[in-house]
């Protein structure tokens, strides 16, 4: 009996299906519509989804076990050299540190004037942020008090500066001994790589505004806890009299997780507008479906069709509609976004969830647009519509 029971359910499946076939163009065209939405929330997910891998991608670049210390910019020195590598060399966990001094100055280096980011950085700091001249030489401990310099591509590119040019930062001049490729933006990394001039930190005195160090890159044993270590160190530091701030890779992952989860539910509210629309397009087909059926449906009473049968063919016939152009619109949303990556600085990022969220979303609003058109088609009485026609 269950058998027999559950092969009546799908052939009623199948002639839902073959009833949305006897639509032409009305099923086609809400199809269209459902696909439409689709593709927009699929194409904001992914857009997201691209987004977020980015920025994962920049923390595994300088590794997790990284820790960035700032110095307070309200005091008159940033953070001594000389207590700093004290206290950093008592503590075993400490792996490399690399100090480094930022500030903004004018800069004149050929036809160019601007202010930029000015870095005194040591050999340590350029090493951890993976920071490599692709012309020329990198910064080192024995250029000492010597003044030279390697400048960011931006810079270097909109300047036209060659190796052995003179830049000069404020009144002081420099020899470009390096140029770097570009990079993108660097987690952790208090500038852009781009638009500085990097120098040394030895004699950096002279043209920053304070001395020591503004920022301090500190490597630490891949088995300690970069939270436990940072609060340790901003304690230790604060006994020394340095008021600092500690930041983590695990900190700031978390609050630009938060901020993707927060930005991607904007996204799928905006794009699901798109695809109510498309839902109100399913509605009016399976309302018309209903006016242009009553004799079948009357006709399926008489002969012992319950409500809950009637209302599973409408219903299936609905989210049948909403299913195919979902998944087709989630299809085309993936190649939408594939497309904006071609011609935007960003690299393809394909998250199968993206096609199950964009099937399953459309789905959903069939599911709820359909129930009135099959409640309406359960209520039809078979002597009413058998005599209307």
């Amino acid at each position: 009996m269950g058998g027999f029971r559950q092969s009546v359910w799908l052939q009623m499946a199948g002639e839902a299906i073959s009833g949305l076939r006897s639509q032409g163009r009305r099923s086609v065209l809400a199809l269209l519509g459902v696909m439409i939405g689709s593709a927009s929330i699929v194409a904001l997910m992914s857009f997201a989804h691209i987004a977020k891998t980015e920025v994962l991608a920049r923390f595994e670049q300088i590794g997790v076990n990284t820790v960035q210390i700032i110095a307070d910019e309200t005091g008159q020195k940033w953070l001594d050299p000389v207590r700093l590598q004290a206290v950093l060399a008592q503590d075993t966990q400490v792996l490399t540190a690399g100090p480094m001094a930022v500030s903004r100055s004018q800069i004149y280096i050929g036809r160019l004037s601007e202010q930029a980011s000015v870095v005194a950085a040591s050999q340590n700091a350029l090493e951890i942020l993976s920071l490599y001249p692709e012309s020329g030489r990198a910064l080192s401990k024995i250029d000492g008090c010597n003044s030279v310099a390697v400048l960011g591509a931006r810079l270097a590119k909109e300047s036209g500066a060659r190796l052995g040019d003179i830049a000069y930062v404020e009144s002081y001049g420099l020899r470009v001994v390096g140029l770097l490729p570009s990079y993108e933006p660097q987690a952790l990394n208090p500038v852009s790589p781009d638009e500085t001039v990097f120098i040394g930190p030895e004699c950096s005195g002279r043209i920053m505004p304070r001395t020591g160090f503004s920022h301090v890159l500190i490597r630490i044993q891949p088995d300690s806890d970069p939270a436990d270590w940072a609060t340790a160190i901003q304690q230790r530091l604060g006994s020394e009299g340095h008021a600092v701030s500690v930041r983590t890779p695990k900190e700031m992952i978390a609050a630009m997780n938060s901020q993707m989860n927060l930005m991607s539910a904007v996204l799928v509210a905006i794009g699901s507008v798109s695809l109510l629309v498309g839902g109100v397009g399913v509605m009016n087909v399976m309302l018309m479906s209903v006016m242009e059926r009553r004799r079948e449906i009357g006709l399926r009473a008489a002969i012992g069709a319950t409500p809950t049968e009637i209302v599973f063919i409408f219903m299936v016939e609905a989210v049948a509609l909403s299913l195919g152009g979902g998944f087709l619109g989630a299809l085309a949303g993936v190649a939408l976004t594939g497309l904006g990556c071609a011609f935007l600085p960003i690299r393809f990022a394909f998250d199968p969830m993206v096609l199950v969220w964009g099937t399953g979303i459309a789905g959903g609003v069939g599911l709820v647009f359909g129930i009135h058109p099959a409640v309406s088609a359960s209520r039809i009485l078979p002597v009413e519509a058998l005599r209307a026609d």
